[in-house]
């Protein structure tokens, strides 16, 4: 193991030493997610900034820098041992690891969202102020989709109103009822009345 280590470049040192550490790390850190024990991670997401009570799914967290790095050090130590010059070497390793960053992020997210929809209850979105996303026909004549804050968190949420007037893009509105386990029943903000909980029922009506 010393001759193969000594034998190496300073630059294939550098993206080998990258690779063993960033993939040690990372299996430390999936197997304490599997096991429950690593639900903290930094997420910083270009909204919010800096927040470190996210459980850490945004595109720029630990887990999906350590999966950038992890990337990034075996693509550049296979391209110079496969005889490839530095440039190529880092320009492919870039590449692998942005899409590994990204990958990553998107399995953490799905798998997220997934766990969290078992605890989402919309019913503590009634009050709550947004803005429509997807216009929302009048009259409950179809379903359209708002932007609203649902148990601390941003939600875009399938939504019906009973307003006389189609509501557009951007349009301010209150969640006044519930209609189902995933749609919300909105008004426009300046004729909101009292809060309601409605049911599938009186969509049909």
């Amino acid at each position: 193991m010393d001759a193969w280590w000594s034998a190496l470049g300073t630059p294939e040192q550098v993206f080998f030493g990258i690779a063993f550490v960033s993939t040690a790390v990372l299996v430390v850190q999936v197997a304490l997610m599997l096991f429950g024990m690593g639900d903290f991670d930094m997420d910083v997401d270009g909204a919010d900034g800096l927040d470190a009570h996210d459980t850490g799914f945004g595109l720029i967290s630990v887990r999906s820098v350590l999966g950038f790095l992890t990337g990034f050090g075996w693509t550049g130590a296979l391209a110079m041992d496969s005889g490839l010059g530095l440039g190529i070497s880092l320009l492919l390793a870039m590449v692998v690891g942005g899409l590994a960053m990204a990958s990553i992020a998107a399995l953490m997210r799905l798998l997220y969202g997934l766990g969290e929809e078992g605890t989402l209850d919309y019913a503590n979105a009634v009050g709550e102020v947004g803005s429509v996303y997807l216009p929302i026909p009048a009259a409950m004549a179809g379903s359209g989709q708002v932007e609203v804050r649902v148990q601390s968190r941003l939600r875009t949420v399938r939504a019906f109103t009973r307003s006389e007037e189609a509501l557009e893009n951007r349009r301010p509105v209150k969640v006044v009822g519930v209609i189902d386990q995933q749609t919300l029943l909105v008004e426009p903000l300046e004729i909101a009345g009292p809060e309601v909980r409605t049911s599938e029922a009186n969509k049909e009506d």
